[in-house]
């Protein structure tokens, strides 16, 4: 089986999603993205905050433990962030049908994407999989050197920042040194 972060007809990209509180009536707040490139492109980097739904602000969950970790504050979401649809539109643009869309927790951001194209009245294009897709066909070596990687640096719990450490320790281990970052 070819190493699928060396498939030429497929694109890879990591996706991060925060929110509002974990669990039941938590809602999404903020989404990045970084897309990879080849091995002298830069990653792409890109998010977008979220503004709440009228429904998810009466009914939802906002927990300030949540908040202490990501530092997203409700009201910077409620005046600067995008609206659903906006965000919907951008992430399917992005990503599309053919973009292989890794997550390190794919059932919680599932969730909160299922929460978002809900609420925009819209249908989500891409897949999310499980981060260890990418990594199937690793040594374990490479294990072992991306484990330690991550272990190196604390996830900053920022959706771009996030996507961007795990693509740029990914892409290490892969082609053996540290990629470049850009902007989407």
């Amino acid at each position: 089986m070819k190493n699928i972060l060396n498939r030429s007809d497929r694109r890879i990209a990591i996706l991060d999603v925060e929110a509002s509180a974990l669990g039941a009536g938590s809602f999404p707040i903020e989404v990045g993205v970084a897309l990879v490139g080849g091995p002298s492109d830069p990653i792409g980097v890109g998010a977008k905050l979220i503004r709440p739904t009228e429904d998810w602000l009466n009914a939802g969950l906002w927990s300030k433990s949540s908040e202490a970790v990501h530092g997203i504050p409700l009201e910077l979401v409620q005046h600067e962030g995008e609206h659903v649809g906006d965000v919907c539109a951008w992430l399917n643009g992005l990503l599309g049908k053919d973009t292989i869309v890794a997550t390190d927790a794919p059932r919680y951001d599932q969730d909160w994407l299922d929460t978002l194209f809900v609420a925009a009245g819209r249908e989500q294009t891409f897949r999310i999989f499980d981060f260890q897709v990418l990594t199937r066909d690793f040594s374990p070596d490479q294990h072992r050197h991306l484990e330690y990687l991550l272990r190196r640096d604390s996830p900053p719990h920022r959706a771009a920042e996030d996507a961007s450490r795990l693509a740029s320790r990914l892409m290490e281990t892969h082609w053996g040194h540290p990629p470049q970052l850009g902007k989407l």
